[in-house]
């Protein structure tokens, strides 16, 4: 794909192509997942070549494009969560965590299910990179043990166990930043 990459800068519009067709699928289901909007998720993805072209210069070879590029596209949608401010239910977080979400429609509810949307985007920016990366990719987007360890050229049993540090390591996060936003018990 570094070739590919490198085409690409050089002003190959065949190497666009091509590194937006390894990519584009995943990019539209992800933000399909995120906005739950076929209309906004076009534009979003639109959006996030424009990004992944404005910095095709950050991308470091011999690292996996792929997994810079739904870097690229996740940084673009919680951009976007932040500058619309609605409250959304995010449909790609793992259930466990859609699980302590409350239901219902009334404010307190909303505000409440934004809190921890936004709570578990802040935690996943904390994660070392490739952990949030093998995390996105596996969870959010959907790739199979197999293709994460072909990707990262890493072996199957530590591909597994990376996601299970990455998972530990964002409950950890979202478990501290719960435990910061408590209020104080008064004496």
């Amino acid at each position: 794909m570094d070739r590919v990459v490198e085409r690409c800068k050089a002003g190959d519009p065949l190497a666009w192509e091509e590194l937006v067709r390894a990519t584009a699928d995943h990019i539209y289901r992800m933000a399909v997942s995120f906005t739950r909007n076929r209309a906004e998720a076009e534009d979003l993805t639109q959006e996030v070549y424009i990004r992944i072209w404005q910095n095709l210069h950050q991308y470091v070879p011999g690292s996996s494009f792929r997994a810079w590029a739904y870097r690229v596209a996740h940084n673009l949608f919680v951009d976007h969560y932040r500058r619309t401010r609605k409250a959304r239910e995010a449909t790609w977080l793992d259930e466990e965590f859609l699980a302590t979400l409350p239901s219902g429609d009334d404010p307190f509810t909303r505000a409440v299910r934004k809190q921890r949307l936004e709570m578990a985007h802040q935690a996943l920016q904390r994660l070392p990179e490739e952990l949030a990366q093998l995390l996105l990719l596996r969870d959010f987007a959907d790739w199979s043990y197999e293709e994460l360890a072909a990707e990262f050229d890493l072996p199957l049993g530590t591909v597994k166990s990376r996601l299970n540090r990455a998972r530990r390591e964002l409950a950890m996060a979202i478990r501290q930043m719960v435990g910061a936003a408590a209020p104080e018990a008064s004496a």
